[in-house]
């Protein structure tokens, strides 16, 4: 895949690139009657262009324009040089390697079936960003990550879908090892070492048992639960920051913070129960209890408080739906209400470190909670039309969460030249969620020529406008506003032939929106979303 940059700088000059090569291989033997076994392979290389966002606002006079599809870039050539990279007009850019292969194996008895599945995935990332999008070159951001991940699961399974009782108990083991360095520039920062490296290993290995039950109690009631165990340990080695002048190259201070570690021991489960009121009406209730295991925030470590890992995530889940058919199955519709509430939800949100100013880092909420329904519909009015609609609302807010305020932060900096935390209490804030999400399509198709088909669809989707968590309570520039997008396509296809061609627009009506933003110092930047795209494809199956 190559090309497809939307983006330019304020010459004109094209950016976003892609420029991305893979390769994959799948093999299935059937050993005999009742054992089975896969093989696969993936390689991919990435040297696209990294991703970029449209500065909406800096303190630092750079100009800023309202063509949401401009960015900028700009790279020290003494930061070039220190990291071993050329400089000379060097766009932010990937240069990533990825490799993996596992490895399935099916055994079916009488009683059950057994499987297993083995899995080897390797990173090897190399990725220059520029972090204010701007032609200013501090901001700089260079990340060699290396990482390889091992993981084993064995599963036993019971296999008659008419029995009462169903079971499935299997364990799951994964191993990682990471190696990580991570260079940025902060030349504009006051009174800063003009350019920080951090370098640490991180090991980790996690070790989950499970059982999942279901039970036919009656001929239209069956009861469901399920238990798991998970272990997580991790380990932070050798976490050493060094400091540089960018001028010389040489280190100006060296920091070795040592190790640290985190370790999680949760169990998690669910309990319900379905409902047959008739054949094509089911309800069902299901209380859950789920966790995500601590970690470490380590990039641009200058104090050792940096280093605290933040706890596990712990949410408990109560939800409640119905699935129907009706019309001889020309109409589905399902529905279903939720709440969570949360202990300890782990947020991408802000700290402090001067004199680098506020940097991103993962935080925990000790309350909040998020509500609400969800429905999906299809409906298939007569032959060739499928109409599909989805809709999502939902809304969320903390209930006991004090945290350090980005944007008060910031202006505070931006006025006075001096780093300072500005912390408010969010409780009863809003989390500034997506509150509506829609979907939907028409598709219609027909044949022609008796060994033809022609299928037409006009689908759209629709977000709400939304708040990011480092901007809690925030709204102007810092909510992302909604957007509505249309989308089409018409494929003309040859099923006994084994092809099929395609033509698609994808946002027809060229909206300018953005997905996500973020503050790197004091300025502010968006990711813009895709605008008009129109293309064709071939597809032939041998």
């Amino acid at each position: 895949m190559t090309g497809g940059g939307f983006q330019h700088n304020s010459k004109g000059e094209g950016y976003g690139n892609a420029n991305i090569g893979a390769l994959r291989g799948k093999i299935r033997w059937k050993i005999d009657e009742t054992s089975t076994l896969d093989i696969g392979g993936h390689w991919t290389t990435d040297q696209s262009e990294s991703s970029s966002g449209h500065n909406l606002y800096n303190s630092y006079g750079v100009p800023i324009t309202s063509d949401i599809m401009e960015t900028a870039w700009g790279l020290d050539p003494r930061f070039a040089k220190i990291i071993g990279i050329d400089g000379n007009n060097k766009k932010p850019s990937e240069d990533n390697m990825f490799w993996g292969a596992n490895v399935r194996y099916t055994k079916d008895f009488s009683w059950g079936r057994f499987w297993t599945l083995s899995a080897f995935e390797t990173v090897d990332e190399h990725e220059l960003t520029n972090q204010t999008n701007s032609v200013a070159s501090y901001g700089n951001m260079f990340r060699n990550n290396q990482t390889n991940v091992f993981s084993q699961e064995v599963k036993l399974e019971s296999l008659n879908p008419h029995a009462k009782f169903h079971w499935e108990v299997g364990m799951y083991y994964s191993r990682s090892r990471m190696a990580q360095n991570f260079w940025y520039d902060s030349s504009d920062r006051p009174n800063t070492t003009p350019l920080n490296e951090t370098s640490y290993r991180q090991n980790q290995q996690n070790f989950n048992q499970y059982v999942q039950l279901s039970y036919r109690v009656l001929p239209k009631l069956t009861l469901i639960g399920a238990i798991s165990h998970e272990s997580d340990d991790r380990q932070m080695l050798n976490v050493v920051s060094a400091n540089y002048d960018l001028n010389s190259g040489a280190r100006t201070s060296v920091q070795n913070f040592g190790n640290s570690g985190a370790l999680t021991n949760q169990f998690a489960g669910r309990v319900g129960a379905q409902y047959q009121f008739k054949s094509n009406i089911m309800g069902y209730v299901m209380f859950s209890r789920g966790f995500k295991p601590g970690g470490f925030s380590a990039n641009i470590t200058q104090q050792a408080s940096q280093l605290k890992p933040f706890k596990a995530e712990q949410v408990l889940t109560y939800e409640g739906g119905f699935k129907t058919m009706f019309f001889n199955r020309r109409l589905r519709f399902n529905a279903a209400g939720f709440y969570y509430d949360y202990r300890d939800q782990q947020l991408l949100g802000t700290i402090l470190v001067p004199p680098y100013g506020v940097l991103g880092g993962y935080v925990n909420a000790p309350r909040s909670n998020i509500y609400g329904a969800e429905f999906d519909m299809e409906a298939h009015p007569f032959h060739g039309l499928v109409l599909t609609q989805n809709f999502g609302y939902q809304n969320g807010s903390y209930s006991q969460f004090q945290s350090l305020n980005r944007s008060a932060t910031t202006a505070q900096f931006a006025a006075t030249g001096v780093w300072s935390p500005v912390n408010t209490n969010y409780n009863g804030y809003n989390m500034g969620l997506a509150n509506l999400t829609l979907s939907g399509a028409a598709t219609y198709s027909w044949s022609m020529f008796h060994d033809y088909k022609m299928t037409f669809d006009v689908d759209y989707n629709y977000r709400g406008a939304q708040t990011q968590p480092q901007h809690i309570g925030d709204g102007g520039i810092y909510r992302a506003p909604d957007y509505f997008l249309v989308n089409s396509f018409l494929t003309f296809a040859a099923p006994k032939q084994h092809w099929s061609v395609t033509v698609y627009g994808q946002n027809l009506a060229d909206r300018r929106y953005w997905l996500s933003g973020g503050t790197q110092a004091t300025f502010y930047g968006v990711m813009p979303g895709l605008p008009r795209f129109v293309g064709a494809k071939m597809n032939v199956t041998y």
